[in-house]
């Protein structure tokens, strides 16, 4: 667990990976933490939260001096601080000494990081961030990519669609999950060349691709995996996450949510913990910079997951059989960006 660069400061981490181990004892769960950043400043903030000295002892530090800052631009950074918590983090992962790592630091850190320490999976182009979207009348989606790869080709959204289907599944237990292409119209024959192109890879897929969605889709129970480039994602995500700050500013006089209010208040980035990344070869979970101690629990929750219900594993099938069967069907096309 990254406990640096985020912006309320190594406290609120650590309350939450305290309350993490917790519930994970309470249902009988082995679970490790490995704590990076700065060894003093974790072991006093540990003292001071349990009133214990005794407390660091259940926890293994690994002494990370350095810190990407949230402003920093990620490539640079990376760079000039071979020490820092995220990089030391992600290469135990590489390493095998811990099975996954969660920040909540520098976003592009932790993907260009992770895409240059762990590499990509086999047939895997691009990585993508996928977060776990609430529909109408409850359960979930899963949305991706939120940020990972802005511009990616029509092959790596269909990379994305295997992925997210295999994230829904495992984490979820979605069987057969429902793909939809957010685009601008539900026709096929709508959107940009990118977005036609991919509209006929993912319909020669094995995946169960309902066709495009649109926007008004996306909290309705049409699709369990909804797939759009990076941009596009992130913009919408940063919409979503808005909409409780919006609302809670329309309370009663007495202090209370009306019923709407109460419902939208599950677009909360609070609740899901963190976004996944997916097609770098480690579970690497990435927290909002502003997480509560209630997301810090559900990111580590979320991470444990998913390592235990062997989400790589079935992920690596899974894109190897949805590019071979696109490439089956159609030999003589390059599928952009399939052959990455």
């Amino acid at each position: 667990m990254d406990t640096a660069g985020r912006e309320p400061g190594c406290r609120t981490v650590l309350e939450g990976v305290i309350a993490a181990q917790e519930e994970a004892g309470a249902q009988g769960v082995i679970f490790h933490p490995v704590l990076y950043g700065s060894s003093d400043v974790i072991r006093e903030t540990l003292r001071e939260i349990t009133g214990s000295v005794k407390a660091e002892d259940d926890y293994i530090i690994r002494h990370s001096p350095e810190t990407i800052e949230m402003n920093e631009e990620a490539s640079e950074a990376l760079r000039s601080k071979p020490n820092s918590s995220i990089l030391c983090g992600i290469k135990d992962l590489a390493a095998g000494a811990i099975d996954a790592f969660v920040s909540l630091g520098n976003t592009g850190a932790v993907v260009g990081g992770s895409r240059a320490v762990l590499k990509q999976m086999r047939w895997i182009g691009k990585p993508a961030l996928a977060v776990p979207i609430p529909k109408k009348g409850g359960g979930w989606s899963v949305l991706l990519d939120i940020g990972a790869s802005p511009d990616p080709k029509p092959g790596h959204l269909l990379q994305f669609a295997a992925m997210g289907s295999v994230y829904i599944e495992r984490l979820h237990r979605v069987k057969n999950p429902r793909v939809g292409l957010l685009n601008i119209g539900s026709e096929s024959h709508k959107g940009d060349e990118r977005a036609r192109d991919t509209h006929k890879l993912l319909q020669r897929s094995p995946l169960n691709f309902i066709g495009n969605i649109e926007g008004s889709d996306i909290f309705h129970d049409k699709a369990d995996v909804i797939v759009t480039t990076g941009f596009v994602g992130n913009i919408l995500l940063k919409f979503i996450e808005s909409i409780p700050s919006f609302f809670e500013g329309m309370r009663s006089s007495d202090g209370s949510m009306s019923a709407g209010a109460e419902t939208l208040s599950q677009f909360d980035y609070r609740r899901y913990g963190g976004a996944c990344l997916l097609g770098v070869d480690g579970t690497v979970i990435i927290g909002h910079g502003k997480s509560s101690p209630e997301a810090v629990a559900g990111a580590l929750r979320l991470a444990r997951t998913l390592v235990s219900r062997d989400m790589l594993g079935v992920l690596r099938e899974q894109v190897f059989k949805t590019r071979r069967a696109v490439w089956l069907s159609n030999p003589f096309s390059r599928g952009d960006g399939l052959d990455d």
